[in-house]
């Protein structure tokens, strides 16, 4: 027998007798890419896709971010993520306009899309929403009413003006407000930079000092009330203005129990949120399901479907008793 060809029965022969390298490339890598790394909200969503991955076995996170919430930084992500060719990418756009041409480019490669936050996507199998907007833009308006009386002017911030999720619960406030509460009022155009602290704090201060009439702010965006309760405690205005939004409740806690942040209306677990949505990809993805299959997701149950959008609701009210047991 001539060596080449002894040698090669040796290599299949090694092969034949090594069968766990065939399942090497079995494993689904994602790469998660949300709004900004370096906040309790997305570490502990981060955390939940990691553990999630683990109990299904076949899936590899890998969680890539800026530490703002800028749309070119992120769509720069974005370009670095598809150049390595995983097998998918999740992404929270903050402007999915923004994303859109280079989630077209993902897709196009081969890689699969799903958004998080982005119910217009186009360039994404499936979009996960886990708020029902209409049922949060009137809690936040009730609990206004409930601190501050129904007469007066507030003003609305969010993470971010091209926000799709953060402006569509904006929205949903004003619509409910303009219903049922026609003597509340805006006093000021629609803000941005619920995303930071400073900059809460900052852009409430000068609305403090620019609107005698004001009631009370409203935060999307887990740092705004935190840094709109600073300002009230800095000005000694605490039960005079009404801070209300969503907020880590680790964050909130001691601003809950001294009554500088009035009510914060978190959607539940970022660690559970970001395993409904791992769950969703993998039956997507892995299962070969389509988005009408998917009835339920984990820990938030049923789901209605509009469009390419999956909506559950995940809400719940913090207060400084229960803000430990949320767990981030």
């Amino acid at each position: 027998m001539k060596k080449s060809a002894y040698a090669l029965l040796v290599v299949l022969f090694l092969c034949s007798a090594i069968p766990v390298l065939a399942g090497a490339g079995d494993v689904y890598e994602v790469v998660f890419i949300p709004k900004l790394i370096g906040i309790p909200w997305y570490t502990s969503m981060e955390n939940g896709l990691k553990e999630y991955a683990k109990t299904l076995g076949d899936v590899e996170i890998t969680v890539s971010g800026a530490p703002d919430p800028d749309p070119a930084q992120q769509a720069r992500i974005l370009e670095d993520a598809i150049a390595k060719g995983p097998d998918c990418i999740m992404v929270v756009p903050n402007d999915p306009a923004t994303l859109e041409p280079l989630l077209k480019r993902a897709q196009d490669a081969g890689i699969d899309v799903i958004t998080q936050e982005a119910a217009s996507i186009k360039n994404a199998t499936a979009d996960v929403e886990f708020l029902i907007n209409e049922i949060v833009g009137e809690q936040y308006i009730e609990a206004l009413v409930k601190a501050k009386g129904p007469k007066g002017g507030y003003a609305i911030m969010v993470g971010g003006l091209t926000n799709e999720s953060h402006n569509a619960r904006a929205d949903a406030m004003v619509a409910y407000q303009e219903k049922n509460y026609p003597d509340l009022y805006q006093v000021s155009e629609r803000l941005e930079g619920s995303e930071s602290v400073p900059i809460a704090h900052d852009k409430t201060l000068e609305l403090i000092q620019a609107h005698d009439d004001l009631l009370g702010v409203l935060y999307v965006g887990t740092l705004g009330p935190i840094g709109g309760a600073n300002a009230v405690e800095e000005k000694d205005l605490i039960g005079k203005i009404a801070i209300i939004g969503t907020a880590t409740p680790s964050q909130a806690k001691d601003y809950l129990a001294r009554g500088s942040i009035t009510a914060c209306i978190i959607s539940n677990n970022p660690a559970k949120i970001g395993m409904a949505m791992l769950d969703i990809a993998h039956k997507l993805f892995i299962e070969g399901k389509t988005i009408s299959d998917i009835k339920t997701v984990p820990h938030f149950g049923d789901v209605k479907l509009v469009g390419k959008a999956i909506y559950f609701h995940a809400e719940a009210y913090c207060t400084a008793e229960n803000a430990d047991e949320f767990g981030f």
